[in-house]
């Protein structure tokens, strides 16, 4: 017999789903159909409470899937809820959050309207949108009673978006949901914990308070078997097996351990070389902009430059990087052989119809490992860091002077592409010091290790894969010949022209900068030992 079902209960459902909406953590069981750990339910019960929730978390955490929770939340609400997400990119806007909340509609237990790659609207006055910009005035259009503004990967978004973010906040009920990974001690994210925690609701997710590594101590951690490293009750949170890596590559001290792992806002001294804000920058590839602004007809036939240091048997690698004439990173491979050559020159011979330079520590066994990949044919400058700087005032040596000059590089936005986290990680941690001559010192690799630091190889390649080995006299010289007019039959003087032969008398089309330039470039030689 057909069951009746009472009147009311359409009405009592209506009610009951009211109330679901009311806490977005109920609605994100009910409706979404997800299974939240604990650090999910109270970051979005934050979110339903109070004005500004920033979350600092190690990889892998699920922020970014509670940040989609919330947006998704926000608008179902609200009948004129609008959420804005945004990020220091507009790739990670639409491959980060908004791949989140694509997914999460087609999961959910409700139908929504179709998104697009960073939208999704119910009404004119009713939708999230995505958007990446570094104009403030963009975030000033948003007028509502509730306004949700998402801003992932909050370390690298701008000051002046963070106060226009700010100043939106002037009408209405506005929420402010901040997340990301800690990686640079300064900025308004980093505020937010500091100074302006007081007007903050703050969370930390800890890779070791995740459910994957609840109640398991880091020395617990590395006594683990297989069996052990295996068990993850949420595979897609961060592993015991990751975790480990990570202590293994980097180190408890490496700033890389400290923001990616602990949560923390890492502890770089005033002494370290390159910035982490300078290192986070560098991780991007170059941007289509910069690309179309490039003087080259194809950026696949951009000269490319290759560092090479050398390492013996033993826990140090080999490695090779190799940059394009823009700085940006094409490749960088490590090897812990005790003879790589052979895997060095295979990647080399990758690029060396491209290949302008090779720079390799030829100091100790790195000369004869050099004079092979000369044999080779490959175009190698054979360098000893330790010889005198050119700048002998500033520097105590080649290697601080060639450090500082990457230093600069990465100052300056001129490296790109290095998504290595070994290297960045030993690029953090390189520090450098005045000797009493005044005199600028990079801490050497003995020092380092005192410190419970790995040898640096990867940042000694990247070092001499930007070394300019080339005195500034020749550059000036190249400049000012660039300069020159043409030379009769349309060749440029700084084209196949060449200085008279030693002896000749000067002839009335003599080129006197030219000589000069050929003079010296005759009489300098790299450091070769």
């Amino acid at each position: 017999m057909r069951r009746e079902v009472p009147a009311q209960s359409g009405v009592e459902l209506a009610r009951r789903l009211v109330e679901e909406l009311k806490d977005p953590v109920r609605f994100a069981t009910t409706f979404l159909g997800h299974d939240l750990w604990e650090m999910q339910k109270r970051i979005l019960s934050a979110v339903a409470r109070f004005p500004r929730v920033a979350v600092k978390a190690c990889h892998s955490s699920s922020k970014t899937r509670t940040a989609a929770e919330a947006v998704l939340w926000w608008i179902t609400r609200f009948s004129d809820g609008i959420a804005v997400t945004t990020a220091p990119t507009f790739v990670q806007v639409k491959q980060i959050l908004w791949a989140e909340i694509r997914k999460a509609v087609r999961q959910a237990r409700i139908a929504y309207p179709r998104p697009n790659l960073t939208e999704l609207r119910f009404g004119p006055n009713n939708y999230a949108l995505g958007l990446s910009t570094n104009q403030g005035v963009r975030f000033q259009g948003f007028h509502s009673n509730h306004l949700l503004i998402v801003i992932d990967e909050a370390v690298g978004v701008a000051g002046e978006i963070w106060e226009a973010i700010e100043g939106a906040r002037a009408g209405g009920e506005v929420r402010i949901l901040a997340l990301g990974n800690p990686t640079v001690p300064s900025g308004p994210f980093y505020d937010a914990f500091t100074r302006d925690r007081a007007r903050w609701a703050t969370f930390t997710i800890d890779a070791f308070d995740t459910p994957n590594l609840a109640g398991v101590s880091l020395e617990r951690l590395l006594a683990m078997d297989e069996r052990e490293l295996s068990v993850a009750p949420r595979p897609y949170l961060v592993t015991r097996r990751w975790v480990r890596e990570k202590y293994l590559e980097w180190g408890e001290r490496s700033p890389m351990w400290q923001a990616r792992v602990r949560a923390c806002f890492p502890e770089q001294s005033q002494s370290s070389l390159i910035g982490l804000a300078f290192l986070e920058r560098a991780r991007a590839p170059r941007q289509p902009s910069e690309l179309a602004r490039s003087d080259r007809t194809s950026c696949e036939k951009t000269a490319l430059y290759a560092g090479v240091d050398v390492a013996g048997p033993g826990e140090d690698e080999t490695v090779v990087a190799v940059r394009d004439a823009h700085g940006e990173i094409v490749e960088l491979f490590a090897s812990s052989a005790a003879d790589a050559r052979g895997q060095i020159a295979r990647v080399l011979g990758k690029y060396r119809a491209r290949l302008e330079e090779v720079n390799v520590d030829a100091v100790g066994i790195g000369y004869h490992f050099a004079l092979h990949l000369q044999d080779l044919g490959f175009p190698v400058n054979l360098v000893n860091v330790g010889a005198p700087a050119r700048d002998s005032e500033k520097f105590a040596n080649l290697k601080a002077e060639l450090y500082w000059g990457l230093r600069m590089r990465f100052e300056a936005g001129e490296v790109s592409n290095l998504t290595d986290e070994v290297a960045l990680s030993q690029l953090a941690s390189l520090n450098y010091r005045h000797n009493p001559r005044g005199q600028i010192v990079i801490e050497s690799k003995e020092e380092a290790r005192k410190r419970g630091l790995r040898s640096p190889d990867r940042a000694e390649a990247l070092m001499l894969a930007f070394a300019n080995l080339r005195p500034p006299i020749l550059a000036l010289y190249e400049r000012l010949l660039s300069d020159q007019p043409a030379a009769p039959g349309g060749a440029g003087a700084s084209e196949g022209a060449s200085a008279p032969a030693p002896g000749a008398p000067a002839g009335e089309d003599e080129n006197p900068l030219l000589s000069l330039y050929e003079s010296a470039a005759g009489k300098f030689k790299p450091p070769q030992d």
